[in-house]
């Protein structure tokens, strides 16, 4: 049974308790000596019989008003708010599903954000050591070749160095003969001493 409709029987069964009640105090009303001309008519014990059925007619029409008319109505209100604390708890499951579904999505965004960045900055690191590496070829490579240069030049001086050295023996030596001996030395004779000395030392 509907506990709408419950409620209903439970009110109309405690307005009759209460008109039952006040049958006591009616008749000891009447007793007492309060009824015919009495200015209080609904406690004259004649016109009890016409009271309880007034009554039982009223209790009837309230009852008949309370299960046709007010008790659906209150049960379609509550069945209605039912409804929507159903349909609010079904959307509330249908936001937390969404917002799982969200959170995972935007975790897999991340992750996959990250493995982005991480092989961007790995690319980055790679193609930065290549371009040290050339550099540093290239700069291997021009040190190289200006050491090269370098003692090519080193060498080119030494060698006119040696020779200017050999000229000034060679005049050196031609002036000393000549002083000493009193001739003039052969050019070739000297020449060649020098280059044994020379060789010899």
């Amino acid at each position: 049974m509907n506990p709408i409709f419950k409620t209903g029987i439970r009110l109309a069964a405690a307005v009759t308790a209460t008109s039952a009640a006040m049958a006591p105090l009616t008749l000891f009303a009447a007793e007492s000596g309060h009824g015919g001309g009495s200015a209080m008519p609904q406690l004259d014990v004649s016109t009890y019989g016409t009271q309880v059925f007034w009554l039982a007619v009223t209790f009837a029409v309230l009852f008949i008003l309370m299960w046709k008319v007010a008790i659906p109505r209150v049960g379609d209100v509550v069945q209605a708010r039912e409804q929507k604390v159903r349909a609010d708890l079904e959307r509330a499951e249908q936001l937390s599903a969404e917002i799982a579904e969200t959170e995972l999505s935007v975790e897999k965004a991340l992750s996959e954000a990250r493995s982005e960045a991480q092989e961007i900055l790995r690319k980055a690191q790679d193609k930065l050591a290549a371009d040290h590496a050339k550099k540093q070829d290239k700069l291997d490579a021009e040190l190289a070749e200006k050491l090269s240069e370098a003692e090519a030049r080193i060498a080119a001086a030494r060698d006119e160095a040696l020779a200017s050295v050999r000229d000034v023996a060679l005049e050196v030596a031609e002036a000393s003969v000549e002083k000493l001996t009193g001739t003039k030395a052969k050019p070739a004779e000297l020449s060649a001493a020098i280059d044994a000395a020379s060789k010899g030392a």
